[in-house]
């Protein structure tokens, strides 16, 4: 996995002994007045900074190992996401036969996003990655991989589907705009609360980064296309132009997640909370 040097020298700074950065690989260290060669497995430590830093070095290949990510992602979550779940790879092989099953009865195509890393060792030589931490596994590449994995090896993941999409049409012509607005920002500052409320619709969900706004029907399928959203909220009644809008998402993925919440009231708003987060959590393909 490639970290930044100043993540890794910040944890290992914050940890101590308690968080081991190996070197994935060799990495040699030139500049004008010296060289120097870093084996793999070797820890990384605040000694190496100083080195990596001149050589104009950014970015180092280290080893995945649990309580490394785990930290990144305590530390950085903007950058790093934790896993929605995990699977062995006898489990995992199943469900990428589901997996594959609806992606050829729909236009989106689903991957699995790989939240570990595993190498293939041999003597001498350098290591082989067989799944890399952050690539998007579809059924083609887990076929390629999966006969060089142990059977009972874990696998972190996430799905590359993420966020949520507030769809409220609003016209600076209609007389009742400044009150529809009110209850367009009224639901978005409500969804982008869930966090600090206590509510996590999923532990890859990042309020700051993962609501989106659509307020024309023409841009809705654009923005569930460019986003790669998990549901789209409806913020009024579903009248001509939000069918016409729904329905070409529809048409594009059949697996589509549509919520209708009208007039979010503040007394509410935990219970509004909770069933965005069922349905935001829900698998339709894996419930056909």
């Amino acid at each position: 996995m490639r970290i930044n040097v100043k993540e890794a020298l910040m944890i290992a700074d914050k940890y101590d002994s308690g968080v081991t950065i190996l070197y994935l690989a060799d990495i040699h260290i030139k500049n004008n007045t010296e060289s120097v060669t870093i084996p793999k497995d070797t820890p990384f430590d605040q000694s190496q900074y100083e080195y990596l830093e001149r050589a104009g070095i950014k970015c180092i290949d280290v080893q995945y190992n649990d309580k490394l990510y785990a930290k990144l992602v305590s530390n950085y979550p903007a950058m790093y996401r934790p896993p929605v779940s995990r699977k062995t790879v006898i489990e995992f092989d199943r469900f990428m036969d589901s997996l594959e099953s609806a992606n050829t009865s729909t236009k989106r195509k689903r991957n699995i996003i790989s939240l570990c890393e595993y190498y293939k060792k041999s003597l001498g030589m350098p290591y082989e990655v067989i799944i890399s931490l952050g690539e998007k596994i579809n059924f083609r590449r887990w076929n390629e991989i999966k006969m060089n994995l142990n059977r009972n090896s874990p696998i972190d993941y996430r799905f590359d589907e993420c966020g949520i999409i507030v769809f409220f049409i609003l016209n600076a012509a209609d007389p009742n705009y400044s009150q529809n607005f009110m209850k367009f920002t009224e639901l978005v500052s409500l969804i982008c609360d869930s966090k600090r409320l206590g509510v996590l619709f999923s532990p890859d969900f990042t309020p700051e980064t993962d609501v989106y706004t659509v307020n024309s029907k023409a841009e809705l399928l654009k923005c569930y296309m460019a986003t790669n959203a998990s549901l789209i909220i409806v913020g009024e009644d579903l009248n001509d132009s939000y069918k016409e809008a729904l329905s070409q998402v529809k048409s594009y993925d059949r697996y589509a997640k549509f919520m209708v919440i009208k007039n979010p009231e503040p007394s509410a708003k935990m219970e509004i909370l909770a069933q965005i987060k069922n349905v935001y959590g829900s698998r339709l393909w894996e419930e056909r």
